[in-house]
């Protein structure tokens, strides 16, 4: 009786930890296709990965945005403010994750933003909470930052 109890618990830890890791593995997917479409300078796209409503935390403070159309007419500017200086793509650096329950993560890292030339524009840290939702995990915030300042969580 004691092992099959022992062979239970086993059985449900690696359970956890193979769905935490292929939830977090989604989380990852999302978070890259989401700076393909910052690359493709598509704010439309930017904004459908973020829930309704979501939070951006910058150097001015924390902004609220209710709907995702809200969240595309910001990205639609701060697109063209960056093309304007020479911004081409983006390519995550480092990124991690952490799922904190089912439903919500935690992601941070670095992502680099390139020039047409392939040289650096700049190195911007960003850190993201995500909701999982049927129609799969979104940003509910998301905070900008210094690279040096990315959290690690391994």
């Amino acid at each position: 009786m004691r092992a099959t109890v022992v062979v239970l618990v086993l059985a449900m830890y690696s359970c956890g930890h193979a769905f935490a890791g292929t939830e977090e593995e989604a989380v990852t997917k999302v978070l890259q296709a989401y700076e393909e479409a910052w690359s493709r300078h598509d704010a439309h796209a930017v904004a459908g990965f973020y829930y309704e409503p979501a939070m951006r935390v910058a150097r001015g403070g924390p902004v609220v945005r209710p709907r995702r159309a809200d969240q595309e007419a910001f990205f639609s500017g701060f697109l063209r403010g960056l093309v304007g200086r020479g911004y081409a793509r983006s390519a995550w650096e480092r990124l991690e994750v952490r799922l904190l329950d089912a439903e919500t993560a935690i992601a941070s890292g670095v992502t680099g933003r390139y020039r047409s030339d392939g040289g650096i524009l700049e190195r911007v840290a960003v850190t993201y909470g995500l909701r999982k939702t049927d129609e799969g995990w979104r940003i509910f915030l998301s905070a900008t930052h210094a690279p040096d300042t990315a959290l690690r969580f391994r």
